[in-house]
């Protein structure tokens, strides 16, 4: 009498035809579940979608969770959190369960990353003073110029060669990436009618 025979519960499969024990029942593997009963393939089973992650056997119920922020996933079916892939140095994302690369934002010019998983936009670290970048996702210190002698730049985090200071007419500075106004004054018996001298 088919009524007598029990169907496989939820989170589980068998494509056994006659099985005489619940033992021919099998789990759906880590990275995927499944919500009904009675299910004959393991095709069955339901991928953890895009973004998430799930380690559990014989999941009854979406129990996906989602990659956390500074990561992603484009892959279906993943079985564990390192599936969840790091945004690289120069990037952050605070996207929860994000499910692409392009959620990773490259830090703004001026600053710049070493780190990757950031996951937000203060991991990224301003250039400092006497220097600029104008690179975006930039992912160490030596993306930051220093400002050529003749000039300087007191603040940080500058974002263009503009952010440089020149040193005013009669005066120079021959050392480059100066964060202070350390231009000298030409001596006695000499002048400069241009700007940003570096001698």
């Amino acid at each position: 009498v088919e009524s007598a025979c029990v169907k496989c519960g939820a989170g589980k499969y068998s494509a056994v035809v006659g099985a005489s024990e619940g033992a021919a029942c099998i789990d759906c593997g880590a990275g995927k579940y499944l919500t009904t009963e009675g299910n004959d393939e393991e095709s069955d089973c339901e991928l953890c979608s895009v973004g998430k992650f799930s380690p559990d056997l014989g999941a009854s119920t979406d129990v996906c969770q989602v990659c956390g922020v500074g990561k992603y996933s484009d892959q279906l079916g993943n079985d564990e959190e390192a599936d969840c892939v790091k945004c690289t140095a120069g990037k952050y994302s605070s996207t929860l369960g994000a499910a692409s690369s392009e959620s990773c934002l490259d830090c703004a010019a001026g600053t710049y990353a070493a780190t990757d998983g950031n996951s937000n936009s203060s991991a990224c670290i301003a250039c400092p003073c006497g220097k600029y970048s104008t690179d975006e996702g930039a992912s160490a210190l030596d993306a930051c110029t220093n400002c050529i002698a003749g000039k300087y730049a007191p603040g940080v985090g500058n974002n263009q060669e503009a952010d440089c200071i020149s040193c005013l007419a009669g005066k120079y500075s021959s050392s480059d990436g100066i964060c202070v106004n350390e231009c000298t004054d030409c001596v006695a018996g000499k002048f400069s009618t241009t700007t940003g001298n570096d001698e």
